[in-house]
């Protein structure tokens, strides 16, 4: 049997998660290769070195043949990962949308009703150098962004539904709750 790889040979490895915290790793085309290591990294240096013995050639031959899969764990903790970034994804979502409303504050103020930028930072609670800097962004784009409330709405709606397929009443309860948010900051930013 010829172990040896071609230079175009891809490998594929997966890892899983057992009861121990260890970390089982696999080369998925061949099922012999296999190994464990206590962390993520270890395994997947450890399957790298599993891989070259099994084909009989050097590490460097190998190293940049394995392609990593998505470590597998217990869906219980899958589920609380995909809503910590979900919940993460929405509030930089909401951040963006508040910044957008925020640039287009800072303009009107300094532009349309010419006050100083000491002002217009005083009156949006921020510093007199974050509006020279969302000012000077906002003239260097040359085009207004301005969003609708229904538009920051919909953004984060996308958002929510692309990192929360399903998951539990609460879950969903605690998103709603910063899509609340967020659309509360974009119809306060277009009506005031």
């Amino acid at each position: 049997m010829n172990r040896t790889p071609s230079a175009t040979t891809t490998y594929h490895a997966t890892f899983e998660l057992d009861q121990s915290g260890e970390w089982l790793a696999q080369i998925d085309e061949i099922p012999e290769v296999h190994t464990f290591g206590r962390t993520l990294g270890k395994a997947q240096e450890y399957v790298i070195d599993a891989l070259a013995l099994w084909l009989n050639v050097p590490v460097a031959h190998v190293n940049g043949s394995v392609e990593f899969h998505e470590a597998v764990l217990p869906s219980e903790i899958k589920q609380t990962i995909d809503v910590a970034v979900a919940t993460r994804e929405l509030a930089v979502a909401a951040t963006n949308n508040a910044n957008e409303f925020l640039a287009n504050a800072a303009v009107a103020l300094v532009d349309d009703a010419r006050l100083s930028m000491r002002d217009a930072a005083r009156i949006l609670g921020v510093s007199h150098q974050r509006v020279q800097q969302l000012v000077a962004r906002r003239r260097d784009n040359l085009t207004p962004k301005v969003l609708s409330s229904s538009e920051a709405a919909r953004s984060i709606a996308r958002t929510l539904k692309e990192f929360l397929p399903g998951g539990s009443k609460d879950d969903l309860g605690a998103a709603l709750g910063v899509v609340g948010l967020a659309v509360a900051i974009a119809w306060f930013g277009e009506h005031n």
